[in-house]
């Protein structure tokens, strides 16, 4: 009887493990898993723009910083071209990592509900070696003036990057941690 509690008990724990993971909440959870933690108006276009983003994470898991557009034609024409922000993770009031975001590229473009997103960058949440205030501010360094007709209405977010067919997360545009 002692044996059987036992097994019970793991049985349940590793249902609780599997449940909660990412793999698990990205398949069959799909929507939840892949809400947006920010979604803020960031015009790319102008040099020198710049906006800071408190990042609360749900999952812990890589995320993808996405410039986004309500048009769809820009992925289906695979409109994209130069353009770089600078990012700067601060935590504590320290710079813990700072750095470029990668050129926009075709093959980074999705579309996802009637939005154009363009993935520019890759990182872990929690980011190591920060605390629970982390924050990501970006400044327009390179304008982004292939989208210079949607001036206004361009946003930026930030979403879970991990998908359970690839088993893991875009290692392309990933930056280290460290």
């Amino acid at each position: 009887m002692k044996g059987f509690k036992i097994f019970l008990l793991c049985l349940v724990l590793g249902g609780v493990l599997f449940y909660n993971s990412n793999w698990f909440q990205s398949y069959f959870l799909y929507n939840r898993f892949y809400e947006n933690i920010v979604d803020v108006p960031f015009d790319v276009t102008k040099k020198g723009e710049t906006i800071s983003l408190p990042l609360k994470h749900k999952f812990n898991t890589c995320y993808e910083l996405n410039v986004g557009v309500l048009d769809k034609y820009i992925f289906h024409r695979g409109i994209v071209g130069p353009g770089t922000l600078k990012y700067r993770f601060i935590s504590r009031g320290q710079i813990i990592k700072e750095g470029h975001t990668f050129p926009a590229e075709v093959r980074n473009l999705t579309l996802y509900q009637g939005v154009s997103l363009i993935t520019i960058l890759v990182f872990e949440l929690p980011f190591p070696g920060a605390g629970r205030d982390v924050s990501l501010e970006l400044t327009v360094d390179t304008p982004m003036t292939f989208l210079n007709e949607y001036a206004g209405k361009i946003k930026c977010s930030i979403r879970p990057n991990y998908s359970a067919d690839r088993g893991g997360c875009d290692e392309q545009l990933r930056i280290d941690s460290m």
